[in-house]
């Protein structure tokens, strides 16, 4: 069938001619659409911060110019889940612009108090994106650890626990030694931010996998119930 062969390659050479990043933007949805399928999230796609009816994810990587892709919502165990891919051009004054990609996983917390606005970052972290985000939120500043207990070295050596100053015994009452023992040793180049009752977890994955997307799901739900638990304790404690 002529017209049949016509299409077939047709076909094999849009592929082949097809801009790299248009194939990695289908294989990204592709992954995503299976990983979100396979645990019972609903997937969206594309969403328009200004225009669609859905919740915004906010935290550290929200602007005026982002790009949401990707977009999932719905319930891992006991936990609301939100799922994006958020691409945004970053411009610093005297500076070149820089492009940038994260994968974002949001768990919302259960503790009714008021948390604090915390920032887990590498010490590996981009020079221009850190230099954004505490112009940004300048109240954040570098928590001095070690008042309740030691902190191990795998995390010491890579992270550091950012939050308003007059909340840095209440971050670390949140970021136990335990905790952040698991951040050090499993979290790779994760991020994390508690904003707003909501657990943020970052991830800058070229090309993000199902193993990637699951190890986000679950080391961010540990995370959210940890500080749950630990929420829960101090308020008994203080009653």
């Amino acid at each position: 069938m002529p017209g049949r062969k016509l299409s077939q390659h047709t076909k094999r050479l849009a592929a082949r001619i097809m801009p790299t990043s248009v194939l990695q933007a289908q294989l990204h949805r592709r992954t995503i659409m299976q990983f979100a399928e396979r645990i019972g999230m609903v997937y969206f796609g594309y969403v328009d911060q200004r225009h669609d009816e859905h919740s915004l994810v906010r935290g550290l990587t929200l602007s005026p110019t982002h790009r949401d892709n990707n977009y999932c919502v719905g319930s891992y165990e006991d936990y609301d889940v939100t799922l994006v891919e958020r691409s945004d051009t970053i411009k610093q004054p005297g500076k070149s612009a820089k492009s940038y990609q994260w994968l974002i996983m949001t768990f919302d917390l259960h503790a009714v108090v008021d948390l604090p606005h915390v920032f887990v970052g590498l010490h590996s972290g981009d020079e221009t994106f850190y230099s954004h985000v505490f112009t940004k939120f300048s109240r954040l500043a570098m928590v001095p650890l070690g008042t309740l207990g030691q902190h191990g070295q795998a995390f010491l050596s890579r992270y550091t626990i950012y939050a308003p100053p007059e909340q840095a015994l209440s971050t670390e009452r949140l970021f136990r030694p335990e905790i952040t023992k698991v951040i050090g040793e499993q979290f790779g180049s994760l991020m994390c931010e508690i904003n707003d009752g909501t657990l943020y977890l970052y991830g800058q994955y070229m090309n993000p996998t199902s193993r990637s997307l699951e190890t986000m799901l679950q080391l961010g739900h540990w995370l959210a119930r940890a500080l749950d638990t630990g929420i829960t304790a101090n308020e008994n404690s203080a009653v």
